[in-house]
């Protein structure tokens, strides 16, 4: 009996590794690194660890405005939660959280899987005036665009 339930739980552990392919909040995971890992003094040298090419641009290096653009996360203060989506090769990251003057704030974030790494493509970053507006899903920078578009 105990062979049966040890060899159960191993052919589960075996296929639960060859089914999942994507780690839990793998998203969430690289937006950690990035909010950890960039500053001013190494955004030109490392930006292109976690935004595309097609972020970025040829001139992001010498452009005075593009290091203050791409370290939009000195705008969050606290996260309250996030949520994730993800479709092959490309994904989804909604952050909701709260500035240094305590206003709420969310973050959409469109990712591009390039070489195994999960690259920032585009952002969007939402001032809202209450919590209530918070996003409750994975929602890519398009919608947002999309909402305003609609005013």
């Amino acid at each position: 009996m105990k062979k049966t339930i040890l060899g159960f739980i191993s052919i589960l552990f075996l296929i639960s590794c060859a089914v999942g392919t994507q780690p839990l909040h793998a998203l969430y995971h690289s937006y950690t690194l990035y909010n950890e890992s960039l500053n001013e003094n190494n955004i030109n040298d490392d930006a292109k660890l976690y935004f595309t090419q097609s972020l970025l641009g040829d001139d992001y290096a010498t452009n005075p405005d593009a290091s203050s653009q791409l370290l939009f996360k000195n705008y969050m203060h606290s996260v309250v939660n996030h949520f994730e989506e993800i479709n092959n090769n490309n994904g989804c990251l909604t952050i909701n959280g709260y500035g240094k003057d305590k206003a709420p704030v969310i973050f959409s974030l469109k990712y591009k899987k390039n070489m195994g790494n999960w690259l920032i493509d585009k952002i969007h970053v939402v001032f809202i005036e209450n919590i209530k507006d918070f996003s409750k899903k994975a929602k890519c920078p398009e919608a947002f665009e999309n909402k305003n578009a609609n005013k």
